[in-house]
């Protein structure tokens, strides 16, 4: 027996349109991610009263945006590491590049916080 793909496999063939005003999309789409499922999980749960599959975790808007900034404040932090090489050469002063450093560890550990994590031991030292 040949194994069918997984579009082949799938029980639901037919597919619904509907319109919504962007504020409706907002609130469904926030339902949703409430909920842990998809859009198409919560209406079926609405309209049919059947238990919507668990979504895969996806990350909300602001979890990606505070990803995305750690990942920026790690490249800033290689850049001053950079100046910190070039002040220990006489050539910057070192008082304003430990102010930039402090600022950094304090956006980096808002952003921690954001996420609902504690730096591991590992972190703090680097």
């Amino acid at each position: 027996m040949t194994k069918r793909s997984g579009s082949e496999q799938r029980r639901r063939t037919h597919a619904m349109s509907m319109r919504f005003t962007p504020e409706e999309i907002t609130t469904i789409r926030l339902k949703a991610d409430r909920a842990g499922t998809t859009i198409s999980g919560l209406l079926r749960h609405a309209l049919l009263n059947v238990e919507p599959p668990r979504a895969a975790h996806t990350p909300t808007i602001n979890q990606k945006a505070v990803l995305k900034l750690m990942a920026e404040i790690g490249k800033i932090g290689s850049n001053i590491n950079q100046l910190a090489k070039h002040a220990n050469a006489g050539r910057y002063q070192e008082a304003s590049i430990e102010l930039a450093m402090r600022e950094m560890v304090d956006i980096r550990m808002a952003c921690l916080q954001a996420l609902g994590r504690e730096p591991s031991y590992e972190e703090e030292d680097s």
